[in-house]
């Protein structure tokens, strides 16, 4: 709900711009930066692939200040990805749409050496930034957002960058080591230990997205049963993943898959886990196809095999992080026009209908061949 209500997103805009000019301008801004850092103060109210890159810079943060405490308040959608952050000590669920509360909430942690706002373009995060009692803030200037009022460092925001490079930037000037990569804690956990065991060699499909306007980065389940079908045979298992929200869908899909069924083992997990027991789902999995959402960003951390399939989203901003990572595009048309996740005023056309099974078959291809010299995909036509 949170992610996803686009009252939210125009509240955010009409009523947080003036608020966020307000609050700084009662804001007596701090030129200096900290001497000594003892509390690290990290805010994030993002999706759950937004902190799984931010994960890197937690490491930063760790190496370059082993000895300061890192508190990280989260919302509810990326709540139990950040615990899954190495290096951070303290994780505070911000109830994000009850202000009053959350003001409570957040003063009653104490004082901050400094804060880092990792939002690139919400004025909710700068809201909930200047009810942290930090000497020092630092968030993103972003071009026509309008929520840098309340910060003491300004970080130009850049929709050049990959978004783990503005995270980076973000930092800059509190860290002087080598750039960390994305990495994940995977937790052991029985009872996913026990299917693991079951599936075998297996791929994880995971079809749908989240989030505003989800449907505009899904492809079509047609598609995604003529996939499946295509590559059955190299697996001992397909795994279905996918959240409570999509269990609907996971059914149709099912019902599609069995117009042709495949002779392989499809296993739908829909539902089903926990994110962290995903997490130890994708760690052990033999690959990953997945469409841009947080799960690609978890496969990449994990540095597994995987092809992600992404239409609306910048790809050069936005593809998971990892050389292990083929990004299957549009052919043709319009398509990477998101840059923070809602100009979907940009789209011409429904661009995920430009990305054909052929390509992904011929981009999963190059992956496990590199893996498996006799691994060899089956030819498939064409549908939906």
């Amino acid at each position: 709900m949170e992610k996803g209500n686009h009252l939210y997103h125009l509240l955010d805009r009409w009523v947080g711009i003036p608020v966020v000019f307000s609050l700084g301008l009662l804001r007596r801004k701090n030129h200096t930066h900290p001497v000594s850092i003892r509390r690290i103060a990290v805010l994030n109210l993002g999706s759950i692939g937004d902190n799984v890159l931010m994960s890197a810079v937690m490491a930063d943060l760790r190496s370059q200040y082993p000895q300061a405490k890192i508190t990280v308040f989260a919302g509810g959608t990326n709540y139990s990805l950040v615990q899954l952050i190495e290096g951070v000590d303290f994780v505070i669920r911000v109830p994000v749409t009850k202000p009053t509360k959350a003001r409570r909430l957040i003063r009653d942690t104490g004082s901050f050496d400094v804060l880092f706002d990792f939002g690139p373009w919400p004025r909710l995060n700068a809201i909930y930034s200047s009810f942290v009692n930090a000497s020092f803030r630092a968030g993103f200037k972003s071009p026509q957002q309008l929520r840098h009022f309340v910060y003491d460092l300004k970080v130009p925001h850049s929709s050049e960058l990959h978004e783990i490079d503005n995270y980076r930037n973000l930092i800059r000037s509190f860290y002087t080591g080598t750039s960390h990569q994305p990495t994940l804690i995977v937790p052991a956990n029985e009872e996913i230990d026990a299917a693991i065991a079951k599936f075998g060699s297996y791929c994880i499909i995971h079809p749908w997205p989240g989030g505003y306007k989800s449907h505009m980065k899904q492809w079509a389940n047609e598609r995604w049963a003529a996939l499946m079908r295509a590559i059955e045979s190299q697996f001992d298992c397909l795994v279905v993943t996918g959240g409570p929200s999509d269990i609907a869908e996971a059914r149709e899909l099912h019902r599609l898959l069995q117009q042709s069924p495949v002779c392989g083992t499809v296993v739908n997990v829909a539902g089903t886990y926990s994110l962290a027991q995903t997490v130890r789902l994708i760690q052990k999995a033999k690959l990953v196809i997945s469409i841009n959402t947080g799960i690609s960003h978890i496969a990449a951390a994990l540095q597994k095999p995987q092809v992600c399939i992404q239409g609306p989203t910048n790809a050069k901003r936005w593809a998971p992080y990892s050389t292990s990572t083929i990004v299957v595009t549009p052919s043709t048309g319009t398509f990477g026009y998101l840059n923070y996740g809602f100009e979907y005023h940009r789209a011409k056309e429904n661009c995920m209908d430009n990305i054909s099974v052929q390509d992904t078959l011929i981009a999963i291809e190059k992956l496990m061949g590199s893996l498996t010299a006799s691994c060899k995909l089956i030819d498939t036509d064409e549908t939906a």
